[in-house]
């Protein structure tokens, strides 16, 4: 793939981009303090009457403007300047990055070339030719997807080498331009100096120093011609890269946080409707122990009564009758059960649409940065060797660093090493339902559940259902699912206890045991695995208290 296929083409001597100053920066103090005011007045050449764009700190944007006025006061510059869309004016310092050219808009692109910010429907190759011509496997960002974190801090950082080259550039750029300037200020005064004062008479001598000062003033030509050079072909080429980037950036970032939101609410919505049944199947378990209670002609003593009975009475009218609370509970677990289809719906959505996609977008900007970097930085190689040849062996050295510059290999590095760090891409945790008992049972009013079930029971609970059939310290069910787990070879396959098992084959397995039926007869490790995970997490009470 062409390294410059997806960089934004930029005109070389394009007019807009001379003399740009440092405004698409965002901290002046990068640029170590403003222009000396001779450059930058030489540099910018305003004009009365000249369109410009100033800088609004208040509403951080460039707005269009008019230079009305230039100004001179103390011995500095201001220009004086009115919004073209309003009548309000402002004073800006000449040598301000508050203010810079009014810049022309893009070409349109020609047919068949590419922007360097490209779309999501870009595709991204997965495979690269080695130096023997063989086709090698790449890696890409969707496989540290659950790391998108990392790869955005890896796309910022890389964004701000941009902005630190484009940084550099310009500042040495500016310091050739003063340095020649006050060099051809020497030449100048010496030469008035000379021409007042000419009292040599060898010819040899005058053409010498005539054919000296011309080669001093080609050099300071060439230098400042290599100073123009850095500034419109690479330095404000590469600051407009950076803005145009970090609003894709930032844009990719929005996305992100709005998918974040959505999946949180749907984890809030399965937790808020799981807290609600338990509250109904708690006031359901009160209702009707009060119910049993009055079938056994309970009495209520006086003071009980007529003092806490009376707000129990009050709680009682509030809550409603226990067929009104069963129906409420019933109704509650339904929309328990259908949060936690949503949730898994739109986590299925997040993990497999848009968390790809956001990564692709980061890839693609990753991509591109690189290219734009391995494009100026080979720009400025070739500007400095056409200028410097005596610097050849530094300038190979640096050519040579930049041929192995590779987005491939630069991202296959990155994912590699963030794998090493991270691991693989997780498999999804999806949610279950963790009520011990189903709709049916509520309306039949069986709020505990299967009683001779080795799930949502205590320990003790289930020592004492294989009481008399097994002669064991611990549950039949753990012993059974870890011996199936080793005869399976779950020992030794990977991903045991990481990768899910299939929903059904766990269902069948957990009613199989519900039934009295302790034999496991799977033929895969992860099953058994699966319902080991899901008999320690659902214990009534948890393995290790929590004083410990």
């Amino acid at each position: 793939m062409d390294a410059n296929e997806d960089l934004v083409e930029y005109d070389e001597v394009d007019p807009s981009l001379v003399g740009a100053g440092a405004g698409e920066l965002d901290e002046l103090e990068e640029f170590g303090g403003p222009y000396d005011n001779n450059t930058l007045v030489s540099a910018h050449n305003w004009q009365v009457g000249q369109e410009v764009e100033v800088y609004s700190r208040s509403k951080d944007r460039w707005i269009a403007a008019t230079i009305r006025k230039i100004m001179t006061e103390n011995g500095q510059d201001w220009i004086q300047v009115y919004y073209k869309n309003s009548s309000q004016m402002k004073d800006v310092r000449a040598d301000s990055d508050d203010i810079r050219r009014l810049k022309a808009p893009p070409p349109p692109p020609l047919p068949g070339s590419k922007s360097h910010l490209s779309g999501p429907s870009t595709q991204i190759a997965i495979t690269r030719q080695t130096s023997d011509g063989k086709s090698a496997q790449t890696l890409d960002f969707t496989q540290i997807l659950h790391k998108v974190g990392a790869i955005s801090r890896q796309v910022e950082g890389g964004l701000y080498l941009i902005k630190r080259v484009a940084s550099v550039v310009h500042r040495i750029a500016a310091a050739e331009q003063q340095h020649v300037m006050a060099c051809k200020k020497v030449l100048d005064q010496e030469k008035q100096k000379l021409k007042d004062k000419m009292m040599d008479e060898m010819t040899r001598c005058v053409d010498a120093w005539d054919s000296t000062e011309r080669y001093l003033r080609g050099n300071m030509d060439k230098q400042e011609e290599l100073a123009k050079n850095m500034e419109q072909k690479i330095s404000n080429p590469m600051m407009q890269f950076y803005t145009d980037a970090e609003l894709k950036r930032k844009a990719i970032l929005k996305d992100e946080k709005k998918y974040g939101v959505e999946m949180n609410r749907a984890k809030v919505g399965v937790q808020k409707n799981l807290r609600n049944c338990q509250k109904l199947i708690k006031s359901c378990l009160l209702a009707k122990a009060e119910q049993e209670e009055k079938k056994k002609g309970g009495s209520i003593g006086k003071k009980k009564k007529f003092g806490a009975g009376m707000l129990k009475w009050a709680k009682n009218m509030m809550r409603g009758s226990l067929s009104e609370l069963q129906n409420q509970a019933a109704t509650a677990a339904k929309n328990y059960a259908a949060s936690i289809e949503f949730a898994n719906e739109r986590q299925h959505q997040y993990y497999d649409k848009e968390l790809p996609l956001i990564c692709k977008q980061f890839e693609m900007l990753e991509r591109s940065r690189i290219n734009a970097l391995h494009k100026y930085l080979h720009m400025l190689n070739e500007i400095s060797r056409a200028h410097a040849e005596p610097v050849m062996k530094f300038i190979e050295d640096h050519k040579r660093l930049l041929s192995e510059m590779s987005p491939d290999k630069d991202i296959t590095d990155f994912t590699a090493h963030t794998i090493r760090m991270y691991g693989p891409v997780p498999p999804m945790e999806p949610y279950t339902y963790q009520l011990p008992c189903t709709q049916k049972d509520i309306k039949a009013g069986r709020f505990q559940g299967n009683p001779n079930s080795f799930f949502y029971a205590t320990l003790e609970h289930c020592m004492d259902m294989q009481k008399g059939k097994y002669d064991l310290d611990v549950p039949i069910i753990v012993v059974n699912l870890i011996k199936a787990i080793q005869d399976l070879g779950g020992m030794t396959v990977e991903g045991i206890f990481r990768l899910s098992a299939k929903k059904e084959d766990l269902v069948r397995l957990r009613a199989q045991f519900d039934k009295g039926d302790v034999e496991v007869r799977e033929t895969s490790p992860h099953v058994p695995a699966g319902l080991l995970k899901q008999w320690l997490r659902e214990l009534a009470e948890p393995l290790i208290p929590t004083e410990l």
